[in-house]
């Protein structure tokens, strides 16, 4: 039950922000939106956390995107930082906090592999895909465990 009324939203969506993304630079906030509502009513009858994890799980990594921004400036897109708040409504705070560093992780592995392989170092690369990415990590340990 899990998969039709959370995952597979969450995959859809994710699949559309990469898509965007890659092809514009731009993470919809209709997009956004549209997910964060999704999920936050969804939570209120089903879930398997009670509510507030999943309030804090949009807080949590929308708030550790947000202030690498603020010192880090153009690190992270507005757009990433509303789509991982739309992963913490979906997963909850602790699962969202492992997507971030799973996110983080392979991001910063496809940069530093591209850094190898060209040294060019003020490309900008789309985040979404590997929004994508961690989900399907994710997924799989969670569907093989």
């Amino acid at each position: 039950m899990e998969l039709l009324w959370s995952d597979l939203p969450l995959f859809v969506i994710l699949i559309w922000a990469t898509y965007t993304d890659i092809k514009s630079r731009v993470i919809p906030d209709k997009l956004v939106f549209i997910g964060l509502c999704y999920f936050l009513v969804l939570r209120i009858g089903y879930a398997d956390q009670p509510y507030f994890h999943y309030l804090l799980g949009v807080i949590a990594g929308a708030g550790i995107l947000y202030v690498c921004a603020l010192i880090l400036p153009g690190c992270f897109g507005g757009g990433d930082i509303k789509l991982l708040a739309v992963v913490g409504a979906a997963l909850g705070w602790q699962e969202s906090l492992i997507f971030l560093c799973l996110l983080l992780g392979v991001a910063g592995l496809f940069v530093i592999i591209g850094l190898l392989i060209s040294r060019d170092s003020n490309r900008q690369i789309p985040l979404a895909p590997f929004f994508l990415t961690a989900f399907l990590l994710i997924y799989h340990f969670k569907v093989n465990l």
